[in-house]
Formats: C-alpha cells, structure tokens, sequence
C-alpha cells in the first residue's frame, strides 16, 4: 500500500496552519528562554562563590603547624 506525501501547500493561508505555527514558535521561545533563565542562574551562583572566595582572608601558607596540610 502507497500513502501520498501530505502536501501543506493548500494550506499555508488557512488560519489553523497560521496558529499551528505561531503555537510551535511560542514553544520554542518559552523552552529557550527558560534554558537561558536557567544558564544566568548558573552563573549568578558561579559569580557569588567567586566573590565569597576573594573575601576570605589571605594565609601564610609557608608556616604550618604541625601535622597540618594545605588542605588542597
């Protein structure tokens, strides 16, 4: 059994097309900029660790005491 193709070309101009189209495009907004909302929370909390990381006070790691490491 042979299925012709499904030719849309008769209905481009249709209003149901015309929405389809709007409504996947929609779709495809709202998913990107959630992806995107998401990235800029990434790096918001990339930036405050930075930040906290270049408040804490420097320390002379060339005197240790006793059995203490760098903790590296």
């Amino acid at each position: 059994m042979l299925i012709a193709d499904f030719d849309t070309a008769s209905m481009h101009h249709h209003r149901l097309f015309r929405d389809a189209r709007t409504a996947m495009l929609v779709h495809r907004v709202l998913h990107q900029m959630q992806r995107t909302a998401a990235a800029v929370d990434e790096v918001e909390d990339a930036l405050e660790e930075f930040a906290a990381a270049t408040r804490r006070p420097l320390r002379d790691f060339t005197t240790l005491d006793a059995g203490e490491t760098l903790g590296l």
